[in-house]
This record gives structure tokens, sequence and C-alpha cells, in this order.
């Protein structure tokens, strides 16, 4: 299969607990909130779906960043998101704060790396933004 084409397969391992596996065997796996009937064993697939975006946009800002040749010794993402109270509950609103650490990094360089992903490369914001007001902030932490 291409690299533009993915395929997931998921296997329900009772009650609403799934196990998602791709093409190589690497899993992922999702429960209900108890609320819902779950059981919080795993996240729920909106939770993975932040994650998935956290995951995608630090990606692209790692990257430019290492390309910057930014001295970086430790990164995180915290997502936070609205939902609509009705059926789908899509998100709404989405905030993305980064967390750069590291010697003499450049405010200027995290910006655009921030940028760039927002922007022009990370496919998972692309879709959000379809439903969801992303917006960003970041705090860079000085060795």
């Amino acid at each position: 299969m291409s690299d533009n084409k993915k395929r997931i397969v998921l296997n329900w391992k009772g009650n609403f607990r799934f196990e998602a596996k791709n093409e190589k065997g690497l899993l992922i796996n999702f429960d209900a909130p108890a609320k819902y009937g779950g059981e919080d064993t795993a996240p729920s697939p909106m939770e993975t779906v932040l994650a998935c975006l956290a995951g995608c946009t630090s990606f692209d800002v790692v990257s430019i960043l290492k390309k910057k040749r930014q001295n970086i010794s430790s990164y995180w993402v915290e997502t936070e998101a609205e939902r609509t109270d009705e059926p789908p509950e899509v998100f709404t609103k989405i905030h993305i704060k980064y967390y750069v650490k590291g010697n003499n990094v450049s405010k200027e360089a995290v910006e655009r790396a921030i940028q760039l992903s927002t922007e022009k490369y990370c496919s998972v914001g692309a879709m959000l933004k379809k439903t969801a007001e992303i917006t960003t902030s970041y705090e860079i932490q000085q060795e």
C-alpha cells in the first residue's frame, strides 16, 4: 500500500474497549468514559483525536526547530478543547500550548515553527479547522 493510503483494523475487546492495529501491527486502544458505560481503561476516540493533533503539530515544530538549529532539551504540548452539547459533539474550539525548553531558544524560531505547522504542514489540524477554531500559544523556558 502506498504512503498515501492508510489501513487500520479495529477489533472489539468487550464492553466499549477496542483495539486498533495498523499495517505494521502497532496498536492503539480506545475505551469509552465511565459516564457512557465504558471502563476508562484507555483514551476515548475524541481524546485520541486531540493526541493526534498534538503529535502531528509536534512532528512539524520539532523538525523545523531542529532545521533552525535550535538547542532543545525538552518539549511538550498541552491541548484543550470544547465540544458541542448535541450529537455528534464535534470540537468547536481547540487550544494548543507548546512548551519548549532549551539553551538560547529563539522566540522567532518557535513562532515560525508553530505558524508553519498550523498554516501549512499539520494535516490533522487542517481537518479539524473545518469544525473548530484552533488557537495556539507557547512558552519558552531558557536553560
